[in-house]
């Protein structure tokens, strides 16, 4: 419902030549059962009910029925994701214990001042990135401003009346703010918010103009008239808002999108991670899977755990820069 064509049937394939040739039943060593051989748990460290939590229930369904085998999915909540990554690094590198991660929790949470400093992306393997997603700028109607080079005029202006919300102080919504700001030479306030409906229902409330959203909770209230959609923070324009521009379109190179993947302990032997990979990859190729993802406002990416790795290396670097440079602090 929400992607059009544009996207439909884009699942990255990238190595798929290499992952057919692992066979369907695996072994993680020698004499070992074939993986998998019992019950998987998909860890997630959000409540249920969310989107994190969501994705991996309906691969998890999915994953279950193909490979004839039980597969659970335990809700570890707590430090933006972290026991539930830790709870996974600390267990047997045997493929049964998977992680689902955000994200923040690969490329932002690892830079925070904390007394209980992890490093998710030292501590797990990559295993595939499932899906991906925008942010929506949106601004209340009130605001005098009907685009990007509006707003950052207007803030130049009168800076210390803007301020933005967000779903929190270190989550992608926060940094695309801090972004904006660095592009457009102003300042906003920032105003962080315990999750998204909080700050949507103050943005129709008129206590923000602005903030930075997921598309399922700004697209429906744009699409009613009751806010406004400035820019979307992927590279490319977002098929349900055609008529809205990239922020990229005035400010070339910006870009930040939130993803959410599978990873694996550290040591779980390649084998293994091939055979994850292959399977979720192949799900993400379903209609039923796109179709799914489509109604969330997400775009399924699929490919090679190279991929995933490569793709958390760029942005934890960027981010780790814009993390020290702002001095964002764990909430």
């Amino acid at each position: 419902m929400i992607f059009d064509r544009l996207f439909r049937g884009k699942v990255l394939v990238l190595g798929v030549a290499i992952i057919a040739m692992v066979p369907a039943g695996v072994t993680s060593n020698a004499g070992a059962q074939p993986y998998p051989s019992r019950s998987i748990t998909i860890l997630v460290g959000y409540s249920a009910g969310g989107q994190a939590d969501a994705l991996a229930r309906i691969i998890g369904k999915q994953l279950g029925e193909n490979l004839k085998i039980s597969v659970v999915i335990e809700n570890k909540t707590g430090a933006n994701g972290m026991i539930a990554a830790q709870a996974a690094a600390r267990s047997e590198p045997d493929g049964y214990t998977v992680l689902m991660v955000t994200d923040a929790m690969v490329t932002i949470d690892p830079h925070l001042a904390t007394s209980n400093h992890f490093d998710l992306s030292t501590a797990m393997e990559p295993v595939v990135n499932v899906s991906w997603s925008p942010l929506l700028l949106a601004a209340a109607n009130n605001v005098p401003a009907n685009s990007v080079a509006e707003l950052v005029a207007l803030g130049k202006q009168k800076a210390q009346n803007l301020s933005f919300g967000s779903s929190g102080s270190s989550t992608p919504h926060r940094l695309a703010g801090e972004m904006l700001q660095k592009y457009g030479g102003f300042t906003m306030t920032h105003i962080p918010y315990k999750g998204t409906a909080a700050s949507v229902n103050d943005l129709l409330g008129g206590q923000i103009p602005l903030l930075f959203g997921a598309p399922t909770a700004v697209e429906p209230l744009a699409t009613a008239g009751k806010i406004k959609v400035l820019g979307v923070t992927s590279e490319k324009r977002y098929p349900l808002l055609s008529n809205v521009p990239a922020i990229s379109e005035t400010f070339p190179g910006f870009k930040i999108i939130s993803y959410i993947g599978f990873m694996l302990p550290k040591k779980t032997p390649a084998s293994v991670v091939a055979a994850l990979n292959k399977e979720v990859n192949q799900i993400l190729g379903t209609d039923t899977m796109r179709a799914w993802l489509d109604k969330q406002g997400m775009v399924a990416v699929g490919g090679t755990p190279d991929d995933f790795k490569r793709q958390i290396a760029v942005d934890y670097q960027a981010r780790g820069e814009l993390v020290r440079a702002l001095g964002i602090t764990a909430e």
